[in-house]
C-alpha cells in the first residue's frame, strides 16, 4: 500500500536524486518564501495589463483556477512518487544524479522521457538566468547608471554567484525574501504615482475598460497566456519538498504560497490597472506598466529596485542548472560550476539580448508542460500499476496538454513580434 502524501521521512525525499546523506533544513516559512519567488517575479509587471484588456473578473477567476490547478499539480508529482514500490523508490533515490522530477520519470516513462524532461529543466532554468540578466538591463539602461550591455550584465552575474552557492532550491529563501521586498518597494512607488497621476487629471475611466467584460476573445487568449505563468512552483515540487526540514508541511507551505502570490496578483493587476487606464479614451495601461512612469529620482529608484530584484532572482536558474551538471562532474566544485553558468547566462545574454524572447517562448512550452501536462501524466501511469482510479488524471491530461498548445501559440505569436521589433531597433535595443 503506497504512503499518504508527506508520510516519507526527510532522508526519503532527497534534494538530488543521488546524494543519499543529504537532508533537508529548510524551514515553512523559508519554503513559503522560496515559493514565493518562483510565482511572483518581472513577470508581474504585464500582470495589469493583462487585466486591463482581459478584464478584471475574468483574469482573476481564470487565476484562481491556475492556482488550484499548480496546487493539485504540485501535490500530484509528490503522491506519485509516494506510489513508487520499494525497490523504484530506492533508485529514485539513489539514482544517477538527475532532478528529482527526471528521477520520478525515468521510475515511470523510462530513461529516453526522463533524459528529455532533465533537459527541458535545464533550459528552463538557464533561460530563467538569461532572462533576468536582459531584464536587468532593459531596467538599469533607463537610469542615469545606464552601461553597455556587457558590463552590467557581467556585474549582475558575478554578484547572482555567491547567492548561489547553496545546497538547494530551499535555500534561496534569503534572496527571494530580498527580491520580494525590492518587488513589492517598486510597486508601492508605481501605484503611489499612478494615485498622484490620477488626482491630477482626474478619476474617469477610459471607454474601453471593464472590470467585467474582456475587449476581445483575443484579449482573454492574451491574458490568460500571461497569466499561466504567474505560478512555477510545480516543476520544482520534488525539489522544494525535499529541501525542507519538514516535507510533510509541503502541501501546507505550498497552498500558502499560492494563495498570497493570487492575492498580489489580483491586488496589483486590478489596482494598477485601474489608475494607468485612462482617464482619456486612448490612454491605456503599457504591457511593462514602467514604461508609464516618467524620468526622475523616485522612478530611477524604481527601476534600480527591479534590477536588485534581477540580482537576487538570477541564482535560481544557477542553483537549478548548477545540480544538474555537479551530479554529472562530482569532482568539479560547485563554486566552478556555478561561476560558469553564470558566465555562459551573461554572455548569452551579451551576444544575443533578443535571445531572451526566445527563451520565453521556450519557458512558455516547458512551464506548461511540466506544470500541466507531466503531472497528471506521471501519476496516471503510476495510477494504472496500482489500479487506482484514473479517471481525474485523463481529464486534466487533456487540458494540460490543450493548455500547452495554446499558450505555445500565443506566446510564439507575441514573440515573433517582440523579435522583429526588437532587431528593427537594434541598436537602442543593445545600448
Amino acid at each position: 500500500m503506497p504512503q499518504p502524501l508527506g508520510s516519507r521521512r526527510p532522508s526519503e525525499t532527497l534534494p538530488l536524486a543521488g546524494n543519499a546523506n543529504k537532508t533537508g533544513n529548510t524551514s515553512f516559512l523559508g519554503a513559503v518564501t522560496t515559493m514565493l519567488k518562483f510565482c511572483i517575479g518581472t513577470g508581474v509587471l504585464a500582470v495589469p495589463h493583462a487585466f486591463s484588456t482581459g478584464g478584471v473578473v475574468p483574469c482573476a477567476l481564470a487565476l484562481l483556477a491556475l492556482l488550484a490547478w499548480n496546487d493539485w499539480a504540485g501535490r500530484r508529482l509528490i503522491q506519485a512518487r509516494d506510489l513508487l514500490d520499494a525497490d523504484a523508490l530506492r533508485r529514485f533515490n539513489t539514482g544517477g544524479g538527475e532532478s528529482p522530477l527526471a528521477a520520478l520519470t525515468r521510475e515511470v516513462c523510462g530513461a529516453a522521457v526522463a533524459g528529455v524532461v532533465e533537459a527541458v529543466f535545464f533550459v528552463l532554468m538557464f533561460g530563467v538566468a538569461v532572462a533576468y540578466l536582459v531584464a536587468l538591463h532593459d531596467f538599469v539602461r533607463a537610469t542615469p547608471l545606464a552601461m553597455p550591455l556587457g558590463v552590467d550584465v557581467a556585474l549582475a552575474a558575478a554578484a547572482a554567484v555567491p547567492l548561489a552557492l547553496v545546497d538547494d532550491f530551499g535555500s534561496l529563501a534569503a534572496a527571494g525574501a530580498a527580491a520580494l521586498v525590492a518587488l513589492a518597494c517598486s510597486l508601492a512607488a508605481i501605484a503611489l504615482y499612478g494615485v498622484m497621476r490620477r488626482e491630477r487629471l482626474g478619476w474617469a475611466q477610459s471607454g474601453t475598460f471593464d472590470w467585467t467584460k474582456p475587449d476581445s476573445i483575443a484579449d482573454v487568449g492574451a491574458a490568460v497566456g500571461v497569466m499561466a505563468f504567474c505560478f512555477g512552483v510545480a516543476p520544482v515540487a520534488l525539489h522544494l519538498e525535499a529541501s525542507m526540514a519538514a516535507p510533510e508541511r509541503f502541501a501546507a507551505a505550498q497552498r500558502v504560497a499560492l494563495f498570497t502570490a493570487f492575492a498580489a496578483y489580483v491586488i496589483v493587476g486590478a489596482g494598477v490597472a485601474r489608475l494607468y487606464d485612462g482617464p482619456a479614451p486612448d490612454d491605456s495601461v503599457p504591457g511593462n506598466v514602467l514604461d508609464a512612469l516618467p524620468t526622475g529620482f523616485t522612478p530611477t529608484l524604481v527601476r534600480l529596485a527591479m534590477a536588485c530584484a534581477c540580482v537576487a532572482s538570477i541564482p535560481i536558474g544557477l542553483v537549478g542548472c548548477g545540480e544538474i551538471l555537479e551530479a554529472r562532474i562530482p569532482r568539479c566544485r560547485r563554486i566552478v560550476v556555478r561561476s560558469l553558468v553564470a558566465v555562459a547566462a551573461a554572455l548569452v545574454a551579451y551576444a544575443m539580448p533578443a535571445f531572451a524572447l526566445v527563451v520565453g517562448l521556450v519557458g512558455a512550452v516547458a512551464v506548461c508542460t511540466l506544470s500541466f501536462a507531466l503531472p497528471p501524466l506521471v501519476h496516471l501511469l503510476l495510477a494504472k500499476r496500482n489500479s487506482l482510479p484514473i479517471a481525474e488524471d485523463v481529464v486534466l491530461l487533456v487540458a494540460g496538454v490543450l493548455l500547452v498548445i495554446i499558450t505555445t501559440t500565443l506566446t510564439a505569436r507575441t514573440t515573433a513580434d517582440a523579435l522583429k521589433e526588437a532587431y528593427a531597433d537594434d541598436d537602442d535595443f543593445l545600448s
